[in-house]
């Protein structure tokens, strides 16, 4: 399990009780955010494996860039939040159910990853967001989805109650 250090997911250390770490650092510019970088820590040595460019909207993963309109899709129906998205040869729903995105394989109903939101307290120690990876990931699948569910939770929390985004870039 990944635990993140603060509320802000775009910059954040997190934590696991494995080797790796990750951080994020996100760079803001006049007109909002330009990119959040994503590092992994392991022995000391901290190395960019992967990031997303907010105004151009692409995802990297280990050096390789991918257009985010090319990667997802959004189903047609009543639910808001669902998106497919392509990876790999193989199409996974990212979906937020309660208080918990879920990465699901389009041909399966047990989750592959899931991030629980942060969960803010007045009066009581606030419970910071997670990540849980239930299979054996390759490095790349885990970066991917880590990118993906920061990219699912920020959109997320950008929109107004209505639906619509509060910035003026959408998805």
């Amino acid at each position: 399990m990944f635990t993140f250090s603060t509320v802000d997911l775009l910059n954040a250390t997190i934590t696991s009780s494995g080797p790796i770490s990750f951080r994020t650092k996100t760079s803001v510019g006049f007109t909002g955010r330009k990119t959040t970088s994503l590092m992994a820590s392991a022995s000391g040595q901290e190395r960019v494996v992967g990031g997303i460019d907010w105004r151009e909207k692409d995802l990297v993963v280990l050096g390789k860039t991918w257009d985010l309109h090319g990667l997802k899709s959004r189903p047609t129906g009543p639910v808001n939040t669902l998106r497919v998205w392509h990876w790999a040869g193989e199409n996974y729903k990212v979906d937020l159910y309660g208080k918990q995105w879920t990465v699901t394989p389009a041909r399966q109903l047990t989750p592959l990853v899931t991030l629980s939101q942060s969960v803010q307290r007045i009066f009581k120690a606030s419970k910071p967001a997670t990540i849980q990876i239930h299979a054996g990931l390759s490095e790349l699948d885990t970066i991917f989805w880590i990118l993906v569910l920061i990219y699912s939770e920020v959109r997320w929390q950008d929109e107004d109650i209505d639906g619509h985004l509060r910035s003026e870039h959408s998805d």
